[in-house]
């Protein structure tokens, strides 16, 4: 399996920033001609105009309203991508429609004036503006699609709209200097305490990365939303409610101060990627009702010693124990159905390959799922069911053992009355010596 595999949940996101080629030129749609101005590149559409790429090393700080006697009214999908000389733009009220990661890449934009008339922030649209420290979202948006915002790695304060009635996932994450949301008067959202939930406080969106120490989920949130918690970097101890069914994507990525968890029950799914790189993450158990650990759940724990999996999980990911340095043995219980590709016992090398821990071992159940991913990746592996029986023979044994010392007692206490003193004596080091040699013969 390769890398990128391991991290199906995020890399789509990565896609986005492909670069805009060179010889991408906006055509009119009745004539055929390339549109350009010498800046940006247009295309005809119902009688209006759409940007469709710029010149990557043009300098501008605003986009226009007209062309040739039309209104500009859009921006396509990646017009902007990775254009770095844009540091500052005002896009035009024109302007109703802004594709897909239009601005994905730009790194040096740090302010945008958004068009009063946009209605949706589309998926990935400011994807890794790395300098992006402000941005006055209109009241007229009503929802910021996934990654519309992932990786702004500079943007501390959100002010919300009013009108706004869906953040969806992995909007926000990996925003590792952001602070605080502004909820103004809106009825969706709601910021207490260093975490944006929904209204009913079902869901967390996203945390202040500025949390640190202790953080205790509080009882009723049932969802941890994708990338909530990404680059949370303070952030020592987790504590979970039993009301939380659900971990989602990302959700505590880069989490590196997280050293642990209190998995409550009621539990049931660890999303792809949940906890990948919490460096100082040292001992996981989880709980009985937990049924599901996804792809790369816990991908580069390098510090992770211990892990427990309880009777009752199902389903185990591809790579969901990759690059654990520290972790040395695992037990799989019988109720595993599926473990991934490389779940346990392997490392990634320079190359990205993967190449199996020297001094792994797994405790597995005979004819199991563990057992067949031990013989399969040719891992060290033990059965856990002939050690119980083992376990079982030494209970009988020594529950005979101690029958025949209560049974000696009792006769030598009857015999105690009649028999001579020497003679209870030769009887009681036979007896000692018999009892002996029973005892040798039954450990053997």
């Amino acid at each position: 399996m390769k890398l990128k595999k391991i991290f199906s949940a995020v890399s789509a996101a990565f896609c986005l920033f492909s670069a805009i080629p060179a010889a991408a030129y906006g055509v009119d749609a009745q004539t055929g001609e390339q549109l350009s101005d010498g800046t940006f590149y247009y295309e005809l559409i119902n009688g209006t105009y759409t940007i469709t790429s710029c010149n990557p090393e043009a300098v501008f700080e605003e986009l226009p309203e007209l062309r040739n006697g039309y209104a500009v009214t859009a921006i396509a999908d990646k017009a902007f991508a990775n254009c770095t000389y844009i540091s500052k733009l005002t896009i035009p009220d024109t302007i109703t429609e802004i594709g897909s990661s239009a601005f994905a890449g730009c790194t040096s934009l740090k302010e945008v004036t958004l068009p009063d008339r946009l209605k949706v922030m589309k998926d990935g649209i400011f994807m890794g503006c790395t300098n992006l420290t402000s941005i006055e979202i209109p009241d007229s948006v009503n929802t910021i699609e996934s990654y519309a915002f992932y990786n702004c790695s500079a943007l501390a304060e959100v002010m919300l709209p009013d009108e706004l009635s869906m953040i969806e996932p992995m909007a926000f994450a990996e925003c590792s200097s952001i602070e605080s949301f502004d909820t103004g008067s809106g009825k969706s959202y709601v910021f207490e305490d260093g975490i944006l939930y929904n209204s009913s406080k079902t869901n967390i969106c996203r945390a202040s990365a500025k949390l640190t120490g202790d953080v205790y989920i509080q009882n009723g949130v049932t969802t941890i939303d994708a990338g909530a918690f990404s680059v949370c970097a303070g952030i020592e101890n987790l504590f979970l409610p039993t009301s939380v069914t659900h971990i989602g994507d990302d959700a505590f990525g880069y989490c590196i101060s997280l050293k642990s968890i209190d998995f409550s029950e009621g539990l049931a799914t660890i999303s792809p990627v949940a906890f990948k790189n919490c460096t100082s993450l040292e001992t996981l158990d989880f709980p009985t009702t937990l049924r599901e650990i996804g792809d790369g759940a816990f991908f580069n724990c390098t510090a992770l010693k211990r892990v427990i999996i309880s009777e009752g999980t199902e389903t185990i990911g591809e790579g969901a124990f990759v690059n654990c340095s520290l972790l040395t043995k695992v037990g799989i219980p019988k109720s595993v159905t599926s473990v991934g590709n490389n779940a346990f016992g392997f490392e990634l090398n320079d190359s990205g390959e993967y190449v199996p821990k020297e001094d792994f071992d797994l405790s597995v159940f005979t004819k199991s799922a563990g057992a067949k991913y031990a013989k399969e990746n040719k891992i060290s592996s033990s059965s856990v069911d002939k050690d119980l029986k083992s376990l079982a023979f030494m209970i009988v044994a020594a529950g005979l053992i101690l029958a025949a010392a209560v049974f000696a007692v009792v006769l030598m206490a009857k015999n105690r009355k009649s028999a001579s003193p020497s003679a209870k004596k030769a009887k009681k080091l036979a007896k000692e010596k018999e009892e002996e040699e029973n005892y040798k013969k039954i450990l053997d």
